[in-house]
Order: structure tokens, then C-alpha cells, then sequence
């Protein structure tokens, strides 16, 4: 997917309500006079900025490490954030060296300072790694009497998220004190917006042909939108004879093939 950025406003759900996608298939808009009835419960990340154990899931390639970067923006004012991409991460002995044997972790434990933590990919660190969370839940217990002044930040699939692992938490944090929130998909405003970025000449013709090839279910999360942006700029159109497998496969490709031209 093209490493554009749009200027989207995403929306986080607590995980118990239900996320309405009652507008063609996109999710309606929280902000317009109907989302205030049919999402009530949607907030912006600002709005759960003070939560001080936050778990951010959602589905693959919804955006959840954008949601990262974006809290990190809103949660540092200034300060040093620790920041970790579990992905890359294969042994316990480096995770607790870059976590808990860091700079920043050690003076925060020796000084009365508020330090925030933003983990991004626990599902991917799962894979390599499938005591992870104990090995969390282990090291941030040892400095319990600390966590009032310690902000954490977790982005991991919604389908990956381990509920032993929110209960460990709470007892740490304490139960009022840790929620997780699920990422929205994306609203019509949202890809039409993202079509005007990319050069799209015609963007309600876009959004036509997405809702004609029956592909408002690609459109509304970044990564596949990102597929069909790629096939209708080089090709003008989507073809009539494309189906959302052959779409998906030549988003694919020209994504290849951006990569290698760089």
C-alpha cells in the first residue's frame, strides 16, 4: 500500500458496542446528526488519550499502526516516549533488553516522572514469541507500585487479543483503569477524501464504480483501499470483467512493482 497519508479522523469503539456500517456498507459518520444515534459510542482518539492502559485493536491492515504513531503525537507532549514494533522481535532476551533494560525504563523506575510505552504488533510478536504477554504481564507487575505513573499503549488484532492477558493487566493497573477500544473501518468521506489526494480526476466516479463492483468492503480499510486506488489510477476505471479477487491480486502486483522502482 502507498505510504501516502490522508487527513482521516478515525473512530475507536469500546469493544462491547456494535460498530454501524449502515452508510452504503461505510461506516456512518459519528460526527453527522444520524452517526450521533447509530454510533453513539464511537469516540476519537483524543477522547480515550487519558485511559492509562489502552489496548487498540482491529482487524488486519485497518490502520492500527497509524493509530500508534497518532497516539504517540497526543501522549508524549514532549517527552520521551518508549516506543517498540513487536514484529521484529524473535527472543525474550532482546525484548527485555529494548523494553525493560532501556534507558528510558530505568529512569523512569529510579525517577517520580510519567513514562508512556507504545508496543505496536503484539499479535505479529506472538508468532515468534508465544509467551509474550506473560513475560509483559511478569516485568510490569515487578513495578507495580509505579504504574501511576506509567502510560501503556498496545495495537494487536482484535482476533488475537488475548483476554487472560487484559485480566493480568487489570490487576496491575487496576480494573478502571484499563480499557480496549476497536478501530472503526473507514467512512465514505474518508475514501472519496483519499481519492481527491490521489489524483483522481473524478472521485464520485470512483466511489460509483467501488459501490457497482460490489467493493465497498476493500474501500473501507486503508490497506485494500489502497489496492483499489492503485488499479483504478493506472487503468482509469476498474474493469467490468475483474472480479474482487482479480482486483486484489493486481493491487498486489502494482504494489510489487512500486516497491522495486524505489
Amino acid at each position: 500500500m502507498s505510504k501516502q497519508a490522508y487527513n482521516w479522523k478515525r473512530f475507536w469503539c469500546p469493544r462491547t458496542a456494535q460498530i454501524n456500517l449502515g452508510d452504503r456498507g461505510y461506516l456512518v459518520d459519528p460526527e453527522s446528526e444520524s452517526g450521533k444515534h447509530y454510533n453513539p459510542e464511537l469516540v476519537g482518539l483524543e477522547a480515550i488519550a487519558d485511559i492509562p492502559c489502552l489496548a487498540l485493536l482491529g482487524e488486519p491492515g485497518i490502520g492500527k499502526s497509524k493509530a500508534i504513531e497518532r497516539a504517540i503525537e497526543i501522549r508524549s507532549n514532549g517527552q520521551d516516549p518508549l516506543v517498540l514494533a513487536l514484529h521484529s522481535y524473535g527472543s525474550e532476551d532482546r525484548l527485555i533488553r529494548d523494553l525493560f533494560e532501556s534507558s528510558q525504563f530505568r529512569a523512569w523506575i529510579e525517577g517520580s516522572h510519567t513514562l508512556h510505552i507504545f508496543l505496536d504488533s503484539l499479535d505479529e510478536c506472538l508468532l515468534r514469541i508465544d509467551n509474550v504477554t506473560a513475560l509483559l504481564a511478569e516485568e510490569f507487575k515487578r513495578h507495580q507500585d509505579k504504574v501511576d505513573h506509567l502510560f501503556l499503549r498496545i495495537a494487536c488484532r482484535t482476533a488475537v487479543w488475548q483476554s487472560s492477558f487484559e485480566k493480568q493487566l487489570q490487576q496491575i493497573w487496576g480494573e478502571d483503569k484499563v480499557e480496549v477500544y476497536e478501530l472503526a473501518p473507514l467512512r465514505w468521506l474518508d475514501v472519496r477524501h483519499a481519492a481527491e489526494c490521489k489524483g483522481i480526476e473524478n472521485p464520485d466516479l470512483f466511489m460509483k464504480e467501488i459501490w457497482d463492483k460490489r467493493a465497498v468492503s476493500f474501500a473501507i480499510k486503508p490497506i485494500t483501499l489502497g489496492f483499489l486506488l492503485n488499479v483504478y489510477r493506472r487503468n482509469g476505471q476498474f474493469s467490468h470483467q475483474q472480479t474482487l479477487s482479480d482486483l486484489y491480486i493486481e493491487g498486489c502486483r502494482i504494489l510489487c512493482d512500486e516497491e522495486e522502482d524505489k
